[in-house]
């Protein structure tokens, strides 16, 4: 039996995730804020959570992993996150910047530090934090987004270089997925064109058929979480492979 846990899983690409691993024999700890979305699986197991409460996360990580009991290997999948605030960097909302930096980056990194802790270090353990191409690129109105991921690349790049200097390695990975069609797209589609005047290339990605699928991209990341390649880069583009 593989294990996994997922967080932001109750929609979009979380939830898409969850369904391919249970699909693949997985057991699996879902997080999410609400995870009520999520049909019931007798290898499933719901946690609702906020992990923009960084208190929370060692108890959190506790009992996801309890509940999962033991397994041939532990995978823990760093999926939630936000876009907003999308707003210039001089116009920074100080509540939804804190709340977007404890998400996107905090919260990953916390659980990493958390789940390699709590599991055995001779064991196989994957790690993929779900990241996204504007960490390589900055987009005007995305300054919190765009500095949180590429923080989280390099904090996966960092651990990454430290694991490699074990004796049973854990395995991670910063993963941009592609451009998929979840709610998060529609919120980029309706942010004010003042604020995130790139707006009219992701109109255009939805109006061409330009966006993945959430079932299609969780299937090519679980098909990649699965393969001996999982590893050899600390930060990769899935549509690459």
């Amino acid at each position: 039996m593989k294990l996994a846990i997922v967080t932001g899983a109750s929609r979009g690409l979380g939830a898409a995730l969850t369904a391919q691993l249970l699909a693949d024999g997985y057991r699996v700890a879902a997080i999410a804020r609400d995870c009520s979305p999520l049909a019931e699986h007798p290898q499933l197991i719901t946690l609702d959570a906020d992990l923009a409460d960084s208190q929370l996360l060692p108890l959190l990580l506790e009992r996801a992993l309890a509940a999962l009991g033991s397994g041939d290997s532990v995978t823990l999948i760093n999926n939630a996150g936000t876009v907003q605030p999308i707003a210039s960097a001089d116009a920074l909302p100080d509540e939804a910047t804190l709340q977007a930096v404890a998400l996107n980056l905090s919260a990953p990194m916390l659980l990493c530090s958390h789940f390699l802790a709590l599991t055995a270090a001779d064991s196989p353990r994957r790690i993929i934090n779900i990241s996204s191409g504007a960490a390589a690129n900055p987009y005007p109105g995305w300054a919190v987004y765009c500095a949180t991921k590429a923080g989280l690349d390099h904090f996966t790049r960092t651990l990454a270089a430290e694991q490699a200097q074990r004796a049973v390695p854990a395995l991670a990975v910063s993963l941009y997925p592609g451009v998929i069609d979840t709610g998060m797209q529609a919120e980029i589609r309706a942010a004010d064109p003042a604020a995130f005047p790139n707006r009219p290339r992701f109109e255009a990605l939805k109006a061409d058929g330009g966006l993945t699928t959430p079932a299609a991209a969780a299937a090519r990341i679980i098909c990649y979480l699965d393969s001996p390649a999982f590893g050899r880069q600390p930060v990769l583009d899935i549509r690459q492979l």
